[in-house]
């Protein structure tokens, strides 16, 4: 009698225990699904972050604080200048020597790498002038930051935009105007160039010239297109970069 009863039991344990491991399966399962579809998710969300980080930083920007002219202040073009800077010439000097790279193009770099950590990343068409010839139009400089170019890859590219960039062919105008005068003499009638407002019509223009041995940059804005403190920035991230482009960046192969 009793040995008939433990049969029964014995099946119940076993139907319970199959159970049991029956619902601990559907539970692993369902885990199983869930886990899968999380980790998609995630692949995708990381997918579409990089897409976007990219999408940001090829895209066009606007590097002016205001994109309609200020009604509120006239229009006025203001110059901010920096002291002049024996090392920094001494770098820029030895940087062109030892990397074969003209001083506009190290320069222009440098302006890159500090629209990127002032104003943002992106592609910002900047209107060229040099002692290299005639003024090219609203050259596609990528303005990124070392997270995403090296100093290397940034002057790189300044010069493949250089060498693909053509002269001026419309009225169009870029906000941004590059503009290198090499050597200029101390003084000139009626009056100096280097002291000469802008007068092509844009709301910034970085105007980088040589006297008495030294590079001297000034920075020419619009009143109604920017705030001062924007400008003072600006002025003082160039030199920075202008350090990062002549110390990091390596010979072209």
């Amino acid at each position: 009698m009793g040995s008939a009863n433990r049969k029964p039991e014995s099946f119940a344990l076993i139907d319970t225990a199959v159970t049991v491991s029956g619902g601990l399966s559907h539970i692993w399962d369902t885990w199983a699904i869930v886990v899968a579809m999380v980790a998609s998710q995630l692949r995708m969300t990381a997918k579409e972050a990089s897409n976007s980080f990219t999408e940001i930083a090829l895209a066009t920007i606007h590097v002016v604080d205001h994109d309609v002219p200020d009604a509120s202040r006239a229009a006025d073009m203001v110059r901010l200048s920096t002291l002049d800077n024996e090392e920094l010439t001494a770098e820029l000097d030895g940087a062109s020597d030892w990397l074969g790279a003209p001083t506009d193009e190290l320069l222009l770099a440098a302006l890159a790498r500090t629209i990127a950590r002032t104003l943002g990343e992106g592609i910002v068409p900047i209107d060229v002038a040099s002692e290299r010839g005639s003024l090219l139009d609203a050259v596609p400089v990528m303005c990124v930051t070392a997270a995403q170019a090296s100093a290397t890859d940034v002057l790189r590219g300044v010069h493949n935009a250089l060498a693909s960039a053509s002269e001026r062919t419309d009225d169009a105008m870029s906000e941004v105007y590059f503009n290198y005068l090499g050597q200029v003499p101390e003084s000139s009638v009626p009056v100096p160039v280097q002291e000469t407002p802008p007068g092509l019509g844009h709301a910034l223009e970085l105007r980088v010239y040589r006297t008495q041995g030294l590079v001297h940059v000034d920075w020419w804005y619009d009143t109604s297109y920017f705030e001062p403190y924007t400008i003072e920035e600006l002025a003082e991230q160039f030199p920075r970069a202008l350090y990062e482009m002549t110390t990091d960046a390596l010979p072209a192969v």
